[in-house]
């Protein structure tokens, strides 16, 4: 009997009918992801744009406020996505927490350099620097953590691509510092921008050790947007608590509080406001792209959500007149940015 119920549907084609359906899904889920990818970088790539003015606080009150709301946004969508996160969370002592809370930290300090750094050599650079170091400690080390490395052919794409990153964010230094004649303003950037880097690259490692926190809820029927937000919260927390103590250390030594209460300061509160929510958004938006695409979702998704990130802010970059009348360095940063984004798509075709 089944040997004819198998005939039946070879013969009615409802085995290719059934593979075609799940290909179609499977594209489907991908696009979605890839949308979902692309919404992330836009935000990513935008949100440095409130960093540019933090008049009338000193620099110390702007990113101490700004850490706060951090810390506000993420642990508001936290609860309001995930309310069963709180059971989950510390479960068996918590311990598997202390590496994203860890590298949390490593993110907490390097954005302070990532601040400083658009301060002295502008959003452009700063991203490109930054970005292209972000993707080789985020997509590597995780890699490298589970003993993941690509093999065979797929090896040498592998590290072609990361030699040609690397070869990016030279070509764009070299921008920066021919554009600033070398200012030592201009090096002090680099450095900055290259500590950012690592320091974002952190949060990867961190997100991608949170991988209980995702079992435990989707076994709860937690959604992708709560899965997210909750693989997010030790890693935003724990760096942002740390730039609030930092903030307030700083801000203590130079006796600059009074700056909280100046005029204007209302208004700059809700400009930052509203960019920790763009910020926010970057980050959750990434962490359901990674639920669409599948096992590689945390590797090559960080790829290019630094790669899209990267293209709008060059573009805001040189919009806002950051590269104006330097046409020649400009295109010595676009060479540089094309390197970065080449080197990240034959990273994402690896196995």
């Amino acid at each position: 009997m089944s040997g004819i119920c198998l005939a039946v549907r070879r013969a009615g084609g409802y085995d290719d009918y059934r593979t075609d359906f799940d290909r179609r899904k499977e594209f489907d889920v991908m696009v979605f992801g890839f949308a979902l990818l692309l919404a992330a970088g836009i935000c990513q790539g935008s949100f440095g744009l409130g960093y540019k003015k933090y008049g009338p606080f000193s620099w110390a009150a702007f990113w101490g406020v700004y850490c706060l709301l951090c810390i506000v946004v993420s642990a508001a969508a936290a609860w309001i996505l995930a309310p069963q996160l709180w059971e989950v969370l510390f479960r068996n002592g918590g311990q598997d927490l202390l590496l994203p809370v860890f590298c949390g930290m490593l993110w907490g300090i390097s954005a302070v350099g990532f601040s400083k750094a658009i301060d002295k050599i502008g959003m452009s650079m700063v991203y490109g620097v930054s970005m292209g170091i972000s993707t080789i400690v985020g997509s590597v080390m995780p890699l490298v953590l589970s003993a993941n490395l690509p093999r065979g052919g797929d090896a040498a794409l592998f590290w072609t691509g990361l030699a040609v990153t690397l070869g990016g964010v030279a070509v764009i230094t070299v921008a920066g510092i021919k554009r600033d004649g070398g200012a030592k303003g201009s090096v002090a950037g680099i450095v900055l921008a290259v500590i950012s880097g690592i320091g974002s690259g952190a949060m990867n490692i961190g997100f991608t050790e949170t991988q209980r926190i995702e079992e435990e809820l989707a076994a709860l029927g937690g959604s992708y947007a709560a899965v997210s937000a909750a693989r997010w919260l030790p890693v935003l927390v724990g760096g942002s608590i740390l730039g609030v103590f930092w903030c307030a250390g700083e801000l203590s030594a130079k006796r600059e509080w009074k700056t909280l209460i100046q005029k204007g300061s209302l208004r700059r509160t809700a400009i930052l406001f509203g960019v920790s929510i763009v910020w926010y958004a970057a980050l959750l938006l990434y962490g359901l792209a990674t639920e669409q695409l599948g096992s590689m979702g945390e590797t090559v998704g960080w790829i290019l959500f630094n790669a899209l990130a990267l293209v709008i802010s060059s573009g805001i970059g040189i919009l806002i007149g950051e590269w104006k009348q330097k046409h020649r360095t400009r295109r010595i940063l676009l060479c540089g940015n094309g390197l970065l984004i080449i080197a990240w798509f034959c990273l994402a075709f690896v196995q």
